[in-house]
């Protein structure tokens, strides 16, 4: 600047500009800024009755540099001692009324390339009467059996347990699809399923009853009756030989069936989606999942298989935001190098640099 004798600024027309000294500048760096956390606004309510949640989204941001502001990984706020604002709350509206709850479908029951149906329980949330048997849903429906790609396969005989009458040979034999992943033994036909228990113990043994390993109880839970295959069979030459079963009356047959108890029955129940969270963009929805032993609420239902309880929705796209004519870059903000580095895109930046965002010269 040109000043006088006494040391005020003056014009600078007064001043020999050719004694000018050039201009300086000089870097100077402040403390290192410190990382914050940012929130999104508060979801809408995840249930339009009874009690739901409300979710934001949570970022860890910083200065990286002058002008340049980003998210960084959550550890930085965290080491900086900084308690992460929640990102769940519990939010009530009015009580739900009686609503419809579903299990999952079952197996369809039709064998491979075949037509068959599938079932599902419906109950009422309080008393049957309470619900709107208008809106109840089906609980059968008409679906396809598997492709009939399925075989029975066995393993190699294992070693002869005994003698002739009580000795036994033994293998595995499991139902597997075209790819040889094993499967469901009901998707294989059990009319043609091989012999798993073979006679053994002499070159001729007499006829003689041999008993086939149990089937699966035909209960999923709760009681019900297995069942097993039980031939007269002997051994000619080496050879497999079955007989009519009265050259076996001499010895007790054993039994063909016999009562199994599986695990208490508890089954998972859903009610239908909520609405989605957001009317556009992606969001999320929400049904309550609870598991019934009985008419009562229980423990027993397997975690593996409970039914998700969220899921993400998306309604429509949302429409991009019209442009403010009004709007103008922040001091504070390095539009130069944000334009640099492709960040407008990011709505951060996009606000922070509006004018430059938008094409126009700030």
């Amino acid at each position: 600047m040109c000043v006088r004798y006494d040391g005020v600024e003056v014009e600078e027309t007064y001043c020999d500009a050719l004694t000018r000294p050039e201009p300086t500048h000089e870097f100077c760096a402040g403390r290192e800024c410190q990382p914050r956390w940012e929130t999104s606004q508060w979801s809408e309510c995840s249930r339009t009755c009874g009690e739901g949640y409300q979710y934001r989204i949570v970022r860890c941001w910083k200065m990286l540099a002058p002008g340049f502001d980003s998210s960084v990984y959550d550890d930085m706020c965290e080491s900086a001692g900084l308690t992460r604002p929640m990102e769940r709350k519990s939010c009530k509206n009015k009580v739900c009324g009686p609503q419809w709850e579903l299990s999952e479908w079952s197996e369809c029951s039709a064998r491979c390339g075949g037509q068959g149906t599938m079932r599902r329980e419906v109950r009422c949330s309080v008393e049957p009467k309470l619900c709107n048997q208008s809106t109840k849903p089906v609980n059968e429906k008409e679906c396809l059996g598997p492709p009939c790609d399925r075989h029975w396969a066995a393993s190699d005989w294992g070693p002869c347990s005994g003698l002739c009458g009580e000795g036994r040979m033994n293998r595995l034999v499991t139902c597997r699809n075209v790819e040889g992943k094993l499967i469901s033994e009901s998707q294989c036909n059990p009319n043609t399923k091989p012999l798993a228990i073979y006679p053994c113990g002499d070159k001729n043994c007499p006829a003689h009853w041999v008993e086939q390993e149990w089937d699966h109880c035909n209960a999923t839970c709760g009681r019900g009756v297995k069942m097993r295959t039980v031939l007269c069979v002997g051994l000619e030459n080496g050879l497999y030989k079955e007989y009519p079963e009265r050259r076996c009356e001499a010895f007790r047959k054993p039994e063909t069936q016999a009562p199994c108890f599986q695990r208490p029955c508890s089954t998972w129940f859903s009610t239908s989606w909520s609405q989605c969270s957001k009317t556009c963009g992606t969001g999320l929805r929400f049904r309550e999942v609870k598991c019934y032993q009985g008419e009562a609420l229980g423990q027993g239902c397997e975690s593996t298989s409970k039914p998700e309880a969220r899921q993400s929705c998306q309604l429509q796209p949302c429409p991009t935001d019209a442009p403010d004519e009004d709007c103008d870059d922040k001091a504070t903000a390095n539009c130069v190098l944000v334009l640099k580095v492709k960040l407008c895109s990011h709505w951060y930046y996009r606000k922070a640099c509006c004018r430059s965002c938008m094409g126009k010269t700030p």
